[in-house]
């Protein structure tokens, strides 16, 4: 027993010890013809920091996000400020598996030399359709993509990071449970996780990689990204 509990905490810990992210929240269910509310916010999952405190925020500043349909068009979706999130909506005008992208560099100080990237994406499925869900719709540099669209609890789930355009291996996924637990799983050489969730609820995946660069003014990229998933 006591090698049981000692296994389970090596590999949960406890969601304070998660960096604050962006992340897109909104149901992952939509309905053809009805509109659809999509808030970002920063924080952890439910615990959003007020607008004036986002570091990567302005006062007034519209972000804009890419809306890919299951046909593969894309449109622009831009955001109001709220208290302590970002909103936007839209009205889905087909079946089928829809993406929402947030892709933005940071403000940089002058002499910094790192450039912060914010990547974000969620998956809303609309109707019973499964047309659209393919990682080849989505151009942000680094982003958790899950190829199933359905997930069960005790079933094993198979998330693949891409980071442009490529599986990255080797690389640490933080997986946030609905319970306030997460658990740190490392990419295969396909850039692939697999875990077994152990409560039913929405998920969050973050992951978070350092790039060197060259021929720019500063030294490297620091790309975070996040995505969602809900598990019945």
């Amino acid at each position: 027993m006591k090698k049981l509990i000692f296994t389970l905490l090596s590999f949960f810990i406890v969601l304070s010890a998660s960096a604050h992210a962006v992340f897109i929240e909104t149901s992952l269910k939509g309905i053809q013809g009805k509109s659809h509310a999509i808030k970002i916010v920063y924080g952890e999952p439910d615990e959003h920091e007020v607008i004036s405190k986002w570091w990567w925020y302005k006062a007034g500043m519209e972000i804009t996000l890419t809306l890919i349909k299951p046909d593969g068009s894309t449109s622009s979706l831009t955001t109001t400020a709220k208290d302590d999130h970002l909103l936007t909506s839209f009205i889905p005008d087909q079946d089928g598996m829809y993406h929402v992208s947030l892709k933005r560099d940071t403000e940089r100080k002058e002499g910094a030399k790192t450039q912060y990237q914010i990547n974000a994406i969620a998956t809303i499925q609309v109707g019973n359709s499964t047309i659209g869900n393919t990682a080849t719709h989505l151009d942000n540099e680094l982003f958790v993509f899950a190829e199933q669209t359905a997930f069960k609890n005790k079933k094993e789930v198979t998330l693949t990071l891409f980071q442009k355009g490529k599986p990255a291996s080797n690389t640490a996924v933080q997986i946030i449970a609905p319970s306030g637990w997460i658990k740190w799983l490392e990419t295969d050489e396909q850039g692939r996780v697999k875990f077994t969730p152990e409560w039913k609820g929405k998920y969050y995946a973050e992951v978070s990689k350092r790039e060197k660069v060259t021929g720019q003014d500063f030294e490297e990229y620091s790309r975070t990204s996040s995505m969602s998933f809900a598990v019945k």
